[in-house]
């Protein structure tokens, strides 16, 4: 019987860009936040520090104009 030894995939390491909603988002954590702690928790970090930034310059570009 011989073992196959499975070859590294070349583009695992290739980053891919996605557009979701911050309802999408959040529901995507909200599932990732049902997953076992060790197997989602790093993915939950990537897509927090991905998604503070962009969710901060939203809520700064949804402001209301101050009233002075």
């Amino acid at each position: 019987m011989t073992e196959q030894v499975q070859q590294p995939d070349p583009l695992e390491n290739e980053i891919l860009e996605f557009k979701f909603t911050v309802k999408q988002v959040n529901m995507i954590l909200h599932i990732l936040g049902q997953a076992p702690y060790m197997a989602s928790a790093g993915l939950i970090a990537l897509v927090q520090a991905q998604g503070e930034p962009q969710f901060k310059a939203l809520l700064e570009a949804n402001k209301a104009p101050e009233n002075g």
